[in-house]
């Protein structure tokens, strides 16, 4: 009797041990996939945002010194396609757009630079261009917002390329 309940004991303490170490697994993965996931950054390069009047997408970014004085810095190029929609000429350029960095401050059009795309679109034309924004050095993403006169219409998620 002794010896059925021993076996008996044993059996499901091993049972017992398989069961919980094999739920154990099965979660780290589960968590270890969710971490995965949290650290992946949206990017919506080609995403296209409507207004009223304007189809706005973002067709690259690229990101360099090159144009930045400032060594601490970086320079955010964000190649933008605008169609106009309506039946009228509208108007946008890079000085409409804000960049959130991920270090939660924001940063407008850097003014030095001249290749700034902005010009009145004819109704049903498109017009592509280049916005230039410094940002810091170690900013892996961006919230690029479409923000004519402070109203914010449109925003994208974006990865900031290596240099």
């Amino acid at each position: 009797m002794k010896k059925k309940m021993a076996m008996i004991l044993s059996a499901c303490t091993l049972v017992a041990g398989l069961t919980a170490c094999g739920n154990t697994a099965d979660t780290s993965d589960k968590t270890n996939d969710a971490k995965v996931e949290q650290k992946q950054v949206k990017n919506e390069v080609g995403k296209t945002v409507e207004t009223s009047d304007l189809n706005l997408q973002v067709k690259s970014v690229t990101s360099g010194y090159a144009e930045s004085k400032d060594k601490s810095k970086q320079m955010l190029i964000v190649e933008m396609n605008i169609k106009n929609t309506s039946k009228q000429e509208s108007g946008a350029g890079a000085a409409d757009f804000r960049v959130k960095a991920d270090n939660g401050k924001t940063y407008e059009v850097y003014g030095m630079e001249a290749k700034n795309f902005g010009a009145a679109i004819p109704a049903g034309k498109s017009l592509i261009g280049k916005g230039y924004y410094e940002i810091p050095k170690d900013t892996k993403s961006v919230t690029f917002y479409y923000a004519p006169a402070g109203d914010i219409k449109g925003q994208w998620t974006l990865t900031v390329p290596a240099k």
